[in-house]
């Protein structure tokens, strides 16, 4: 009676793709909803409303158990690479929550679950765990096409919703940045970040070079330039350079405009900043490259001021002095301060084995200098389901 119970709850369960087909639309579901309100309460009612964390919080840890208990049952079929990564983040956060915990008077494990450390590694690990053994229940991709396809669906409808009632009517619910007199509209869906990281990946997936000016591309391009955020043109950009592009002279000439670009910034800066009330406040405050960097130069000092890294070892190899969270969406930085030079190699080692095409490794590289990736567990789960609709585990071949 019990190991037939047993048996029927690990195939109906955490052996099914189903179960984690609907968990997954329930979560994504919930951070929407969750969207909708929040911008809404804050737009036309004048007030900062919250959902509770409890929520997500559950959510959370629903999802975060059941990918255990599958990665346990699945773990002599899962890629070992997977292991590797997770285990030496998991090894990293452990060993910095010790060395916190000995130097530190007010350890509080549970300020480190809940907006710290651990919960910053917690948002990395169960995402990446969900990952490995994923392929094993969608074996055939069914799940993970549908999936694709109705997000692209929602998408697009948000796509004609920001067009229209955004760019064309002003309306302040969709902007990206509402009520700051920042320009750029990302609707309603997602958070903005979410959103832009969703609409380069549609349109990753969505182009084809016989079909190069089909309408949905277009219309991804579009939402990503209009969205008022500075890694919307890095998306494009790169776009363009690494899958459009295929004649070296022409990439090279690309290539050359854009640094000229940055070089001449400087000289033209003042003339671009007198278009918008709000970067011209930017500017006067941050300078030239807090423009440019969006202030994220001065977050990394505050950042690096604030975790005050010491000069020995320890800090540097394992970081974890970082005991709040405060990413700042660079990637890089980001993986460093929570966990060293140990942790930001054995992340550039599984990505490079992870993402196996230049075509893919766009999102990695707008990673580095806007959305961060790792900060985000739904823009790891959407990464990730791309990768294995987009058939790049079983082709080699460089884009």
């Amino acid at each position: 009676m019990i190991n037939n119970l047993i048996y029927k709850t690990r195939v109906n369960v955490f052996e099914n793709a189903r179960f984690y087909y609907c968990l997954l639309w329930i979560l994504i579901s919930y951070i929407i909803i969750r969207e909708v309100v929040q911008k809404t309460a804050l737009v036309y009612y004048d007030m900062i409303f919250i959902m509770p964390r409890e929520i997500i919080g559950v959510l959370f840890f629903v999802f975060s158990l059941c990918a255990i208990i599958s990665t346990w049952l699945l773990r002599n079929q899962i890629d070992k690479k997977y292991f590797v990564f997770v285990g030496a983040i998991i090894i990293i956060s452990f060993i910095n929550e010790i060395r916190f915990l000995l130097t530190s008077t007010n350890y509080d494990i549970m300020s480190s679950i809940t907006h710290g450390q651990l919960y910053y590694a917690a948002k990395i690990i169960f995402p990446f765990l969900f990952l490995s053994f994923w392929p094993l229940l969608d074996e055939h991709k069914a799940r993970t096409t549908n999936f694709i396809h109705l997000l692209e669906k929602l998408f697009l409808i948000n796509a004609g919703v920001l067009l229209i009632g955004g760019v064309l009517l002003g309306l302040p619910v969709l902007e990206s940045y509402p009520l700051t007199g920042r320009w750029g509209y990302c609707g309603l869906l997602l958070d903005r970040v979410v959103t832009q990281f969703a609409y380069g990946l549609l349109l990753l997936y969505t182009w084809r070079p016989e079909k190069p000016l089909a309408w949905k591309s277009l219309v991804f391009i579009i939402c990503l330039l209009v969205s008022g955020q500075k890694g919307g043109f890095l998306w494009v950009g790169l776009f363009f350079l690494i899958v459009v592009i295929k004649h070296r002279l022409f990439r090279a000439t690309v290539v050359g405009l854009c640094l000229s670009f940055v070089a001449l910034f400087p000289l033209i800066i003042r003339r671009l900043v007198s278009l918008s009330p709000f970067w011209r406040d930017i500017y006067e405050d941050s300078g030239v490259w807090g423009v440019l960097f969006s202030t994220r130069n001065n977050a990394v000092l505050r950042v690096w001021e604030k975790a005050k890294i010491d000069t020995n070892y320890l800090d540097i190899l394992l970081g974890g002095t970082a005991r709040f969270p405060s990413d700042i969406e660079m990637l890089p930085f980001d993986v460093f301060i929570f966990f060293g030079v140990v942790g930001l190699i054995s992340s550039m080692w599984f990505l490079v084995k992870w993402v196996n095409s230049w075509r893919w490794g766009i999102p990695l590289i707008v990673a580095c200098f806007s959305g961060g990736v790792f900060g985000s567990p739904s823009m790891i789960l959407f990464y990730g389901l791309f990768l294995l609709s987009s058939l790049v585990f079983e082709n080699k071949a460089k884009l």
